[in-house]
This record gives C-alpha cells, structure tokens and sequence, in this order.
C-alpha cells in the first residue's frame, strides 16, 4: 500500500526540530518478495567499519555456541547441548555430520585439535587463559571440557573459540592474543557459512576489501541463501554514503552516522533501518602517558563532569541512543564548577579518531568550548590505525591523550564489553595499580550473568570506574543502518549480524542486471525501528 501525506520527518526519525515536507512513501514490501531458492548471481555488498574481523570470523567460522539476540547471549552451534556435570566440569556433545569448507570431517578430534592449538596461543581479553584447564575426548561426537575455577563467561568465550582445518593450524596456528581468532589467508578453512576467497583480515592486518562466497558444505540446509559478500574494510565516511544512497550496486548495509538518517529514507535506492544495541563507544585516556593532561584524574573527572549526556544524546545523537550507566552525572559529580574551570582551562588534547566518530568529537568539542579546550585530532578511516595507537601503547607509550574506538558487542548483552578496558594487563586497558578493581574484577569471572551476586559486583565495577574516570563516557548508541531497498534482512544488536540469514529480491542490482530499477520501488519507505 502506498500513502501520500505531510508528515514531520525529523519527529519521525527521532530528534526535536520539526518541519514538514510532502512526500510520498510506500511500506517495505521486500520480505514479501524475497527469492525461495538462492541465485548463482545474488551479491551483496557491506561496509563495517568497526571491527570487520570479527564480523568476517563470525561469518567463516563457527564455534560449539554462536551469540544471539536472546535473554542467555547466546545459542549452540557446532555443539548440541553442553551439560554442566559440575562448576568445574561440562560434557558437550557434536554435531554429527558437519564438514570443514575442505570437505574433511568434524568431530571430536578435530576439536580436540583446535584447542590444542588455541591453548598455546589463546585469546587474553578474558580469563579463558587462566581458567581452561583442558578438553578431552569421551567419544566420536562428545568431549569434556574441564575448568581451574568456576567460570561465569565460558560460553561467550566458547563463542569466541572457532574452529580451523588442520592445514589452517599447521601454517597459521591459532593466534588468539588481542583480537581473537586471525584469518591471515584466504582459503577453505573454516566451518561457517562462507568461504573466504579474497583478502586477509586479521583486525591489525587486513585488505581494504574481502571477498565471500558461499559454503556448500555449510550445516544449517537452506543457508546461506546470498552468494557473494563483498565487504569493505576501509572506506571513508562520505564516500560510503554516496555509494548507498546516490548510486545502485556499489553498497548495500552500512551504520551511518545519525544525521544522515533523512538521506537515506530519501534516498531511490537505500532504506533505515534502526534498533538498540549494547554497542558502545570507547573513548580511552591514555593512562599510561605521563605527560598527558589525563594522567591526572582531576583533569579525566572534570571532562566527564563537563559533558552534558543529555544535550550529547539530542543533539550530537539525534536521540539515537540512551544514556550510558557508567556516566557521570551532575548530581555525581566529585568537583564543584570552580574545580571543572580550574581542571580543564587552556588544556590541550590529542585525539585518534576514525573519521566514522568525527560527529561525535564535534558534540564533544562544542561542550569543551567553554572550558577554553582545544582538541587537536588525528583522523583516519582505517581502523587498523587506531588498533595501531591502542595496542602498542602497552609496549611503547603512545603520542595520544584520548583515543576513540567505534565497539561492537563482543559478548552477547554482557558488561564485560566494558568491563574489559579495566582489568589490568588486559591489552586494552591501560589500568595501572588499581587493586580494588582488579579484585572486583577477579570475582566477576566466577559468577554467572543476572545472579543477585552479579549484579551487585558490576554495580561496584561502575562505581569504581565512575570514580575513578578510567573512560570518557558518552552515551550508548542505536545502531542505525542504510540498506538497499532490496535487501531483506533484520540486523542484530549484538556483535554478530548473521548475513548468512540474509536474502535479496528479483529487483535487485545483482539479479536484474542490464534492467533499469523500476519507478514504484524508488518511492521512499518509511524508516523501520526494531525492538
């Protein structure tokens, strides 16, 4: 059905200036159109420019659990069900059936395998490495996986472990470290729905594009049901934008900044998609740099105290998003207005940036104004800069003040996408000394998500970081996407969008060819917002 009427575009999309424009505007009627049977040509084309590895990782390979959008975060996958015999003790049993991309089987061996590598090298953004104690195999499909200690995170973490060819870990072994599972070579290694067949992406090593192709060994029948992803890696801000919404066939999905909602409804080819997340900005202090204004926690407490989070999440947001718990809040605040002029007069800060968060800076730099601030930046659009500045400060101090890295949800609705930048000798976090947190953050691996005991220690976590000011807190944002009009497709507000799931119409570029994109689909839709 197709409508024409006045209506206030910006109430619609979320902010408070309000002015009329006449247009018309037609429902969503891709699912309804969507193909039942995938299609040799079907090629989408994606821009992520937040942790595209991980993205990638999740879309070649699997683990014995995967995230999801549920009240656990998560769901089995390679595994069936894993029973916890005791706290330091589960029993999994396999998917039987299953093929690596090579054609090779999986089984309990193959598992056993990989955590004989992953164990060498595994990933120490958690406590995995300190909590797993061993896998064994009980039979052909069922291993045993064996704890130190009690560990509330293990199947977030399990998300995390994926599983590669035996040729894959003899030339590459496991690499887990500081930005999990690697894929350094193209090639059938994987068990996901998509084999990687151009490009390496590693999070600090990766080709300004990958290209996917569809497994046919891939598990769940019927999936994927899209032949080829390209996805970019690198793109700058505005000429992403005009890739989605000026021309057909060179971009199909990307977040957007959320002043470009309007164009994008507006746009021939592309349609808004909107929903919450559990994303999160991170914008580091340098901890570790001496000479560095936010050495003195003064200075990072009068920055938190000096950003109005509301007037952040109207303006600078649009209203796309909500206000983040670890926040400073006025009434909060450990220092008068005095101490906050005082603190923050004439200062001067470096900041990293991807250009993706300009707009952010911008809000950020707007409110500093007052304080006679001057930001000076260093703007980029490859994340592998910014992962450059943020890591090797551990091993040699870096010549940044505060950085900002655009986050995924690594975890599946669970804090520790926070609560990570404070455990100490975490590669991420620059906490030095600080033996409170460390206990508390000891004791928060041991206890499982949404218990009375849990809940009251991350309040504590909160506490401590809020007091401390070991971040530049702003609000937690909506993901708000542009897709093609064609593409059908529900992204997630987790750290995984299952592109796999992902379907396309008759209409679109890939399938239509040399056809002209018909008159009546050009119609703007109006924007959808997701629960």
């Amino acid at each position: 059905m197709r409508f024409k009427q006045f209506f206030a575009l910006l109430i619609v999309l979320g902010t408070l200036c309000v002015y009329a424009v006449e247009t018309e505007y037609h429902e969503d009627s891709s699912a309804q159109r969507a193909l039942h049977v995938k299609d040799p040509r079907s090629h989408i084309k994606i821009f992520l420019p937040a942790m595209p590895y991980v993205s990638v990782a999740r879309l070649i390979n699997e683990g014995l659990v995967r995230l999801a959008d549920n009240e656990q975060g998560w769901e089995y996958s390679l595994a069936t069900q894993c029973l916890k015999k005791t706290p330091l003790l589960y029993e999994c049993d396999l998917r039987q059936g299953v093929k690596f991309q090579d054609g090779t089987a999986f089984n309990a061996d193959a598992v056993i395998n990989n955590f004989h590598y992953f164990m060498a090298q595994p990933i120490n953004y958690t406590d995995i490495n300190h909590r797993l104690k061993g896998v064994e195999k009980l039979s052909d499909y069922k291993i045993k996986i064996e704890l130190y200690k009690p560990y509330g995170m293990l199947f977030r973490d399990l998300a995390r472990i994926n599983f590669y060819t035996e040729a894959y870990l003899k030339k590459f072994a496991w690499r887990g470290a500081a930005t999990g599972p690697n894929i350094e070579e193209a090639g059938p290694y994987g068990l996901g729905p998509y084999v990687l067949v151009e490009g390496v992406i590693t999070g600090r090593k990766q080709t300004p594009k990958v290209i996917l192709k569809a497994n046919p060994y891939y598990w769940e029948k019927g999936f994927p049901k899209i032949e080829t992803i390209t996805l970019y890696t690198q793109l700058e801000t505005d000429k992403a934008l005009k890739m989605m919404t000026e021309h057909e066939g060179e971009l199909d999905f990307m977040p957007i900044p959320f002043n470009k909602k309007i164009e994008t409804m507006l746009s021939a080819y592309s349609k808004l998609v909107i929903l919450p997340s559990t994303n999160n900005f991170a914008l580091y202090f340098n901890l570790i740099k001496k000479d560095s204004p936010v050495y003195d926690k003064k200075v990072r407490q009068a920055l938190n105290c000096a950003l109005n989070q509301y007037n952040l999440l109207t303006f600078t947001y649009k209203q796309e998003g909500s206000l983040n718990r670890e926040a400073l809040r006025v009434n909060e605040c450990p220092l008068n207005h005095e101490e906050i002029s005082e603190a923050l007069n004439n200062k001067h800060f470096k900041i990293v940036t991807q250009d993706s968060l300009l707009f952010l800076w911008k809000g950020i730099e707007y409110q500093l104004s007052q304080y006679n601030v001057t930001l000076h930046y260093t703007i980029t659009s490859d994340e592998k800069m910014v992962y450059d500045f943020l890591l090797s400060n551990n091993e040699t101090v870096q010549d940044w003040d505060i950085l900002s890295q655009n986050t995924i949800d690594w975890y599946g609705r669970h804090p520790w996408l926070i609560f990570f930048n404070y455990q100490e000798g975490n590669p991420w976090s620059f906490v030095r000394g600080d033996k409170i947190m460390q206990s508390y953050i000891s004791d928060f691996f041991g206890l499982e998500q949404n218990t009375p005991e849990f809940n009251v220690l991350c309040e504590k976590i909160r506490q401590r970081a809020k007091e401390e000011a070991y971040m530049l807190f702003v609000p937690t944002p909506n993901n708000v996407f542009a897709m093609n009009k064609e593409l059908v497709f529900e992204p997630l507000g987790i750290g995984m969008q299952p592109f796999w799931k992902a379907n396309i119409t008759d209409q679109h570029w890939s399938i239509r060819g040399d056809k002209p994109y018909p008159k009546e689909l050009q119609v703007p839709i109006f924007p959808k917002r997701l629960p």
